[in-house]
């Protein structure tokens, strides 16, 4: 019970976040929109961003991949499931649209 409890209330809130802020990022001509924190979001200009590039491990025969977008102060990582498409074409498209 004292460990049911905490546990409820934090995948409660985590499903409220994905309700309440479904679209953690966005890309314009200007820059990207980032979700910050609970459901705050942040833009950062193409110029400020360092690197964008993908983690990929691979522990107990499963592949994970994780979006790591470098604006120098921060570091921005989303997983597929955030994204709703893979990293690695995230990527790409990124790339594509800040250059």
């Amino acid at each position: 019970m004292i460990l049911a409890v905490p546990a409820t209330v934090l995948i409660g809130a985590m499903g409220l976040r994905d309700l309440l802020v479904p679209v953690r990022l966005a890309a314009d001509d200007s820059g990207i929109t980032v979700v910050h924190g609970f459901a705050g979001r942040r833009h950062v200009p193409w110029e400020a961003i360092w690197d964008i590039k993908v983690d990929v491990r691979r522990r107990w025969g499963l592949r994970s991949e994780m979006l790591e977008i470098d604006t120098g102060d921060f570091l921005h990582i989303f997983s597929s499931h955030e994204l709703g498409a893979s990293p690695t074409e995230v990527a790409a498209a990124l790339r594509r649209r800040g250059t």
